[in-house]
């Protein structure tokens, strides 16, 4: 079977390819108690017949890259067992090859309480087809427990291109953004986070949980001022940007999920539908976690009035009519600026969905690729109020060393 290769497809491809990031997404479940390995097994297997996309490997034909489904022997080809941590982490921070494997694959630390990661490559969606995937992977995980034979309803084959949100719009507004939507790059005010540029490097995820109680504040804090957790976030790490750099002119790259926009969120597809827009904000020494908050809120609702997110789709989905893949790369490697810095909210993880029938869950997160010195990103979700903030990079340990000071001041800036 072959499958076309939709926009951001190629896109996460040349973002590995010219070393921004691999194209990776995580996700990692900690259980209190243990979960049925058949079961996980079986489940495991039939998820490839839910989501026929993460059975095919890519094809980067010079002409046009395209997806074709490749031979799954055995539940081993993708689901391994381990019994330490340094085991699981080795697995956590490994890549999916695409051009050979499935694009997804799984682990289990096997323990008094057990550990699931899940590795899904960031070619085939971004976190919220992540949490799509996982969300049915439960719920058929939970259904074979009860009943063996029971066949999975609904199969994750819809539409994965750009176009389902485009359409959306009409051509006033994709116009509009286009001219009136080009935020500056990070790179236009040289703020780059501090990191080493000699030294052996290696991929390593460094995770910070903010507990239950302290999340339950700041959920309270944002009720009070009318604010979002994001805003709050991201006014944090605009704080800890300033303290580290001096600089008083400040931007990160924030990812949006475009489903917004969208009537039915359900796409019933695993796909890339999430933009990058630039937060800027003009810090000022003396001012208070209260009026870091309210800048950042002032400058996205801004942009959420004016239809946040829609221009890169726009931009890019013109780029890809002009221009042929060959092109396209081309252009990337000359051309393209990613933004050093970014953070990325993949939100809260819903408990009554991500739910394994008989087995508790402790905590859950979720997270994207592994960055490549010098990007930066910092990603958060929440699981039954527990927020956790994680950040990967190809890096040494002295750059490790600075994301967990960096943490722990983004901790120390978080009101409650």
């Amino acid at each position: 079977m072959i499958l076309k290769s939709e926009i951001f497809d190629k896109l996460q491809f040349l973002f590995e390819t010219y070393k921004i990031n691999d194209h990776n997404l995580h996700c990692i479940i900690n259980f209190n108690g243990n979960i049925n390995k058949i079961i996980l097994k079986k489940t495991i297997m039939m998820m490839f017949d839910v989501a026929p996309i993460l059975s095919c490997k890519y094809v980067e034909d010079s002409k046009d890259p395209y997806w074709e489904t490749v031979e799954i022997s055995s539940s081993e080809d993708v689901l391994t067992f381990v019994k330490t941590q340094s085991e699981f982490n080795s697995f956590m921070t490994s890549k999916i090859n695409e051009a050979t494997d499935p694009q997804m694959k799984a682990c289990l630390l096997t323990s008094d309480d057990d550990c699931l990661g899940i590795l899904m490559n960031h070619m085939v969606c971004d976190g919220a087809g992540l949490k799509k995937y996982v969300y049915s992977l439960c719920h058929l995980y939970s259904h074979l427990l009860k009943d063996p034979d029971y066949q999975p309803q609904n199969i994750l084959n819809g539409d994965r291109s750009l176009n389902i949100i485009n359409k959306q719009f009409r051509l006033k507004d994709k116009l509009k953004a286009l001219v009136f939507q080009n935020e500056k790059d990070n790179s236009s005010i040289n703020l780059k986070f501090p990191m080493s540029t000699e030294g052996e490097v290696e991929p390593f995820i460094v995770t910070h949980e903010v507990p239950e109680d302290r999340f339950l504040s700041i959920k309270n804090y944002c009720k009070n001022h009318q604010v979002t957790i994001n805003d709050v976030a991201l006014a944090a790490f605009y704080r800890v940007l300033y303290k580290i750099s001096g600089k008083q002119d400040l931007s990160i790259s924030v990812a949006v999920d475009m489903r917004k926009h969208l009537k039915d969120k359900d796409t019933n597809a695993l796909s890339n539908l999430t933009a990058m827009v630039i937060s800027n904000l003009s810090y000022e020494p003396n001012d208070t976690l209260d009026d870091t908050v309210k800048k950042v809120h002032q400058d996205m609702n801004l942009k959420k009035e004016n239809i946040i997110g829609l221009n890169t789709f726009v931009k890019i989905s013109l780029l890809f009519k002009l221009f042929n893949y060959k092109q396209i790369k081309k252009l990337f490697e000359k051309k393209f600026e990613n933004p050093l810095i970014g953070m990325t909210n993949v939100g809260v993880l819903d408990s009554e969905k991500l739910y394994f029938e008989g087995t508790q869950i402790r905590n859950a997160l979720m997270f994207g690729s592994i960055k490549y010195r010098p990007y930066f990103q910092v990603a958060l979700t929440t699981y039954n109020n527990i927020m956790t903030f994680t950040i990967n990079l190809y890096g040494n340990s002295n750059d490790k060393e600075n994301i967990e000071n960096f943490l722990l001041l983004l901790d120390q800036e978080l009101p409650g």
